[in-house]
């Protein structure tokens, strides 16, 4: 318990008053509380899910969604994201699609780089992957959003982070009955140089998310209202419309 504590308080000052995290980790405390179910679309070495987990406690559920099981192992056993009672993890691609799928896996000159996999359907190229000297694609089991939530039988979806070097439009289209049941608080990654490698642009996501009643917002010092993709800011945060 203090392990978790300490590294929770550790990645969360790290966010706010360094450059090597995401600044939004940080402001999880006032979007996520105690009892919350959360999903974390493209975990990685759990960082989100981590900061999650403390913040929904004992009476809370992370569902940690992250298809590589090799992805990150020092971080993974650092933060220790897997092992809390309230985290489950899924080995699991999420898109449009369902079944057996390839993750394009790139690879450098010290070896893979999975924070940069990603979902190889519907995709016209690498787009900002062509810098690695090659990719190896690794068959994942797939699903979409709307399939997840049947099979893990989810009660509720009070907030959901997507970051998926691109495909993120792809998710929430295949989570459209989720996401008008449930009306989740989402943090999502909108970043051009990856969607481009998909027929879609970043205005297409924030369209989508418009249609379906979602305010945007990006973080300056505090959350602010957006109608489009900032050149200062990754992630967004997108509400229901007349939610505090």
């Amino acid at each position: 318990m203090l392990r978790s504590a300490l590294t929770t308080a550790a990645t969360h000052a790290l966010a706010r008053w360094t450059p090597f995290l995401d600044t939004e980790l940080h402001t999880l405390r006032g979007l996520v509380r105690p009892g919350d179910v959360c999903v974390d679309v493209g975990a990685a070495a759990g960082l989100y899910s981590q900061a999650l987990s403390q913040l929904v406690g004992p009476t809370g559920t992370v569902h940690s969604i992250e298809p590589l099981a090799f992805s990150h192992p020092v971080w993974s056993r650092v933060l220790g994201a897997w092992k809390r009672p309230n985290v489950i993890r899924h080995a699991l691609a999420l898109g449009t699609r369902t079944g057996r799928a390839a993750m394009r896996v790139p690879f450098g000159p010290h070896g893979p780089a999975t924070s940069r996999s990603f979902l190889d359907s519907d995709t016209c190229g690498l787009g900002s992957n062509a810098e690695y000297c090659y990719h190896v694609d690794m068959l994942v089991e797939a699903n979409t959003l709307d399939g997840f939530r049947t099979d893990a039988d989810l009660p509720r979806l009070d907030f959901l982070k997507i970051d998926v070097e691109g495909g993120e439009l792809h998710v929430l289209q295949g989570g459209q009955q989720t996401i008008e049941v449930f009306r989740p608080t989402m943090l999502i990654e909108i970043e051009a140089r990856h969607i481009e490698r998909y027929a879609y642009s970043p205005d297409d996501v924030v369209r989508w998310l418009t249609a379906h009643g979602y305010r945007m917002y990006a973080w300056r010092h505090g959350w602010h209202d957006v109608n489009r993709v900032c050149p200062h800011a990754n992630n967004y945060l997108f509400q229901p419309a007349g939610k505090a």
